[in-house]
Protein backbone atom coordinates (compact mmCIF):
# COMPACT_ATOMS: atom_id res chain seq x y z
CA UNK A 1 0.00 0.00 0.00
CA UNK A 2 2.83 2.38 0.90
CA UNK A 3 4.48 1.77 -2.48
CA UNK A 4 1.25 2.61 -4.33
CA UNK A 5 0.89 5.84 -2.35
CA UNK A 6 4.49 6.70 -3.16
CA UNK A 7 3.81 6.19 -6.88
CA UNK A 8 0.66 8.32 -6.62
CA UNK A 9 2.65 11.06 -4.87
CA UNK A 10 5.26 10.92 -7.64
CA UNK A 11 2.61 11.33 -10.34
CA UNK A 12 1.01 14.20 -8.39
CA UNK A 13 4.33 16.03 -8.41
CA UNK A 14 4.77 15.31 -12.11
CA UNK A 15 1.27 16.60 -12.87
CA UNK A 16 1.88 19.75 -10.81
CA UNK A 17 4.96 20.56 -12.89
CA UNK A 18 2.62 21.16 -15.80
CA UNK A 19 0.92 24.06 -13.99
CA UNK A 20 1.48 26.62 -16.83
CA UNK A 21 -0.56 24.48 -19.20
CA UNK A 22 -3.13 23.89 -16.47
CA UNK A 23 -3.44 27.65 -15.92
CA UNK A 24 -4.27 28.15 -19.59
CA UNK A 25 -6.75 25.29 -19.44
CA UNK A 26 -8.44 26.80 -16.38
CA UNK A 27 -8.71 30.09 -18.25
CA UNK A 28 -10.54 28.27 -21.03
CA UNK A 29 -12.71 26.55 -18.41
CA UNK A 30 -13.57 29.94 -16.93
CA UNK A 31 -14.85 31.13 -20.31
CA UNK A 32 -16.93 27.95 -20.76
CA UNK A 33 -18.53 28.34 -17.33
CA UNK A 34 -19.31 32.04 -17.87
CA UNK A 35 -21.01 31.32 -21.20
CA UNK A 36 -23.01 28.34 -19.92
CA UNK A 37 -24.12 29.92 -16.65
CA UNK A 38 -24.99 33.22 -18.31
CA UNK A 39 -27.06 31.45 -20.96
CA UNK A 40 -28.95 29.15 -18.62
CA UNK A 41 -29.33 31.89 -16.02
CA UNK A 42 -30.99 34.14 -18.59
CA UNK A 43 -33.39 31.32 -19.45
CA UNK A 44 -34.46 31.11 -15.79
CA UNK A 45 -33.68 27.39 -15.73
CA UNK A 46 -34.45 25.33 -12.62
CA UNK A 47 -31.83 25.62 -9.88
CA UNK A 48 -30.68 22.02 -10.31
CA UNK A 49 -29.68 22.70 -13.93
CA UNK A 50 -26.95 25.11 -12.82
CA UNK A 51 -25.68 22.58 -10.30
CA UNK A 52 -25.78 19.91 -12.98
CA UNK A 53 -23.74 22.00 -15.42
CA UNK A 54 -21.28 22.78 -12.64
CA UNK A 55 -20.68 19.08 -11.93
CA UNK A 56 -20.88 17.87 -15.56
CA UNK A 57 -18.30 20.40 -16.76
CA UNK A 58 -16.07 19.54 -13.80
CA UNK A 59 -16.04 15.93 -14.98
CA UNK A 60 -15.73 16.67 -18.68
CA UNK A 61 -13.09 19.38 -18.36
CA UNK A 62 -11.25 17.78 -15.45
CA UNK A 63 -10.75 14.17 -16.54
CA UNK A 64 -7.34 13.47 -18.13
CA UNK A 65 -7.19 12.24 -21.75
CA UNK A 66 -4.65 9.47 -22.18
CA UNK A 67 -5.84 7.24 -25.03
CA UNK A 68 -3.59 9.08 -27.51
CA UNK A 69 -0.58 8.20 -25.33
CA UNK A 70 -1.46 4.52 -25.73
CA UNK A 71 -1.65 4.99 -29.50
CA UNK A 72 1.82 6.53 -29.44
CA UNK A 73 3.15 3.65 -27.32
CA UNK A 74 1.70 1.19 -29.83
CA UNK A 75 3.47 2.94 -32.71
CA UNK A 76 6.75 2.94 -30.77
CA UNK A 77 6.44 -0.76 -29.95
CA UNK A 78 6.18 -0.17 -26.19
CA UNK A 79 2.54 -1.12 -25.69
CA UNK A 80 3.05 -4.88 -26.13
CA UNK A 81 5.52 -5.05 -23.25
CA UNK A 82 3.10 -3.28 -20.94
CA UNK A 83 0.08 -5.36 -22.01
CA UNK A 84 2.00 -8.53 -21.19
CA UNK A 85 1.51 -7.56 -17.51
CA UNK A 86 -2.07 -6.25 -17.58
CA UNK A 87 -2.71 -5.74 -13.86
CA UNK A 88 0.44 -3.65 -13.14
CA UNK A 89 -0.18 -1.80 -16.41
CA UNK A 90 -3.77 -0.84 -15.47
CA UNK A 91 -2.80 0.03 -11.89
CA UNK A 92 0.09 2.29 -12.87
CA UNK A 93 -1.95 3.93 -15.63
CA UNK A 94 -4.80 4.52 -13.19
CA UNK A 95 -2.43 6.04 -10.61
CA UNK A 96 -1.17 8.50 -13.23
CA UNK A 97 -4.74 9.25 -14.32
CA UNK A 98 -5.90 9.71 -10.71
CA UNK A 99 -3.01 12.02 -9.86
CA UNK A 100 -3.87 14.33 -12.74
CA UNK A 101 -7.60 14.18 -11.95
CA UNK A 102 -6.98 15.03 -8.28
CA UNK A 103 -5.34 18.25 -9.44
CA UNK A 104 -7.61 19.18 -12.32
CA UNK A 105 -11.13 18.35 -11.10
CA UNK A 106 -11.01 20.35 -7.81
CA UNK A 107 -9.62 23.34 -9.68
CA UNK A 108 -12.39 23.13 -12.28
CA UNK A 109 -14.99 22.84 -9.49
CA UNK A 110 -13.47 25.89 -7.82
CA UNK A 111 -13.59 27.90 -11.05
CA UNK A 112 -17.24 26.95 -11.53
CA UNK A 113 -18.05 27.92 -7.96
CA UNK A 114 -16.31 31.28 -8.40
CA UNK A 115 -18.33 32.03 -11.54
CA UNK A 116 -21.58 31.08 -9.79
CA UNK A 117 -20.71 33.36 -6.89
CA UNK A 118 -19.70 36.23 -9.18
CA UNK A 119 -22.93 35.97 -11.19
CA UNK A 120 -25.06 35.61 -8.06
CA UNK A 121 -26.70 32.39 -9.26
CA UNK A 122 -28.57 29.96 -6.96
CA UNK A 123 -26.60 26.74 -7.56
CA UNK A 124 -25.26 24.14 -5.16
CA UNK A 125 -23.96 20.57 -5.06
CA UNK A 126 -25.29 17.80 -2.84
CA UNK A 127 -23.44 15.68 -0.27
CA UNK A 128 -23.41 12.90 -2.88
CA UNK A 129 -21.15 14.93 -5.15
CA UNK A 130 -17.90 13.27 -4.04
CA UNK A 131 -18.98 9.62 -4.52
CA UNK A 132 -20.84 10.54 -7.72
CA UNK A 133 -17.86 12.30 -9.31
CA UNK A 134 -15.54 9.53 -8.11
CA UNK A 135 -17.58 6.87 -9.89
CA UNK A 136 -17.71 9.05 -12.99
CA UNK A 137 -13.90 9.36 -12.94
CA UNK A 138 -13.44 5.60 -12.61
CA UNK A 139 -15.87 4.80 -15.42
CA UNK A 140 -14.27 7.41 -17.69
CA UNK A 141 -10.87 5.78 -17.11
CA UNK A 142 -12.20 2.34 -18.05
CA UNK A 143 -14.09 3.72 -21.05
CA UNK A 144 -11.04 5.55 -22.39
CA UNK A 145 -8.78 2.54 -21.85
CA UNK A 146 -11.29 0.34 -23.70
CA UNK A 147 -11.51 2.84 -26.55
CA UNK A 148 -7.71 2.91 -26.84
CA UNK A 149 -7.41 -0.87 -26.96
CA UNK A 150 -10.15 -1.12 -29.58
CA UNK A 151 -8.61 1.51 -31.85
CA UNK A 152 -4.84 1.39 -31.29
CA UNK A 153 -4.28 0.05 -34.81
CA UNK A 154 -6.00 3.04 -36.40
CA UNK A 155 -3.97 5.23 -38.76
CA UNK A 156 -6.07 8.37 -38.11
CA UNK A 157 -5.88 9.14 -34.36
CA UNK A 158 -6.88 12.78 -34.84
CA UNK A 159 -10.21 11.74 -36.35
CA UNK A 160 -10.72 9.30 -33.51
CA UNK A 161 -9.99 12.03 -30.98
CA UNK A 162 -12.63 14.33 -32.47
CA UNK A 163 -15.12 11.45 -32.56
CA UNK A 164 -14.49 10.58 -28.91
CA UNK A 165 -14.96 14.18 -27.77
CA UNK A 166 -18.19 14.52 -29.73
CA UNK A 167 -19.45 11.28 -28.20
CA UNK A 168 -18.58 12.58 -24.74
CA UNK A 169 -20.40 15.87 -25.29
CA UNK A 170 -23.54 14.39 -26.87
CA UNK A 171 -23.79 10.96 -25.26
CA UNK A 172 -22.80 12.35 -21.88
CA UNK A 173 -25.33 15.21 -22.14
CA UNK A 174 -22.64 17.55 -20.85
CA UNK A 175 -24.17 20.86 -21.97
CA UNK A 176 -27.83 19.85 -22.30
CA UNK A 177 -29.37 17.61 -19.59
CA UNK A 178 -31.43 14.71 -20.87
CA UNK A 179 -34.55 16.25 -19.31
CA UNK A 180 -34.49 18.82 -22.12
CA UNK A 181 -34.07 16.28 -24.93
CA UNK A 182 -37.03 14.93 -26.94
CA UNK A 183 -38.77 11.88 -25.47
CA UNK A 184 -36.38 9.58 -27.34
CA UNK A 185 -33.58 11.09 -25.21
CA UNK A 186 -34.67 8.85 -22.35
CA UNK A 187 -33.30 5.90 -24.36
CA UNK A 188 -29.80 7.35 -23.86
CA UNK A 189 -30.10 7.17 -20.09
CA UNK A 190 -28.63 3.69 -19.72
CA UNK A 191 -25.73 3.93 -22.17
CA UNK A 192 -22.17 4.18 -20.77
CA UNK A 193 -21.47 7.82 -21.63
CA UNK A 194 -24.58 8.96 -19.77
CA UNK A 195 -23.46 6.80 -16.84
CA UNK A 196 -20.06 8.54 -16.98
CA UNK A 197 -21.18 12.17 -17.09
CA UNK A 198 -24.94 12.69 -16.94
CA UNK A 199 -25.88 10.42 -14.02
CA UNK A 200 -23.03 11.43 -11.66
CA UNK A 201 -23.62 15.12 -12.42
CA UNK A 202 -27.39 14.72 -11.97
CA UNK A 203 -26.87 13.05 -8.59
CA UNK A 204 -24.38 15.75 -7.60
CA UNK A 205 -27.04 18.35 -8.43
CA UNK A 206 -29.58 16.72 -6.11
CA UNK A 207 -30.84 13.74 -8.11
CA UNK A 208 -31.64 10.34 -6.65
CA UNK A 209 -28.42 8.56 -5.55
CA UNK A 210 -29.87 5.22 -6.68
CA UNK A 211 -28.93 6.19 -10.25
CA UNK A 212 -25.29 5.66 -9.32
CA UNK A 213 -26.03 1.93 -9.44
CA UNK A 214 -26.18 2.29 -13.23
CA UNK A 215 -22.70 3.83 -13.23
CA UNK A 216 -21.45 1.07 -10.93
CA UNK A 217 -22.98 -1.53 -13.23
CA UNK A 218 -21.14 -0.11 -16.25
CA UNK A 219 -17.88 -0.13 -14.28
CA UNK A 220 -18.30 -3.89 -13.78
CA UNK A 221 -19.18 -4.34 -17.47
CA UNK A 222 -16.05 -2.53 -18.65
CA UNK A 223 -13.85 -4.45 -16.21
CA UNK A 224 -15.13 -7.67 -17.77
CA UNK A 225 -14.70 -6.27 -21.28
CA UNK A 226 -11.11 -5.24 -20.58
CA UNK A 227 -10.31 -8.72 -19.28
CA UNK A 228 -11.18 -10.01 -22.76
CA UNK A 229 -9.58 -7.15 -24.68
CA UNK A 230 -6.10 -7.41 -23.18
CA UNK A 231 -5.21 -10.86 -24.60
CA UNK A 232 -6.72 -9.93 -27.98
CA UNK A 233 -4.73 -6.71 -28.13
CA UNK A 234 -1.57 -8.60 -27.17
CA UNK A 235 -2.26 -11.19 -29.88
CA UNK A 236 -2.74 -8.42 -32.45
CA UNK A 237 0.59 -6.89 -31.49
CA UNK A 238 2.22 -10.33 -31.74
CA UNK A 239 0.99 -10.64 -35.33
CA UNK A 240 2.71 -7.34 -36.07
CA UNK A 241 5.96 -8.67 -34.58
CA UNK A 242 5.97 -6.25 -31.64
CA UNK A 243 6.20 -8.93 -28.93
Amino acid sequence: MASHLAVLEFHLKEAWRGWPGMALYLGYTLIVYVVLFSLWGSLEAPTWVLGYLWAAEALYMGVPRFWSQLHQEARMGELALRLALPYPFVLLRFQRYLATALLQVPWVVAVGGAVIWALGLPASLSLWSLPALTLGLILNFLLELTFALLTFRSTSPITLGVLLEMLRLLGGAVVLPLEFWPESGALLLFQPLAATFYLPARVAAGGEPVWLLVTLGWILVFLGLLARLFPRALAALSERGEV
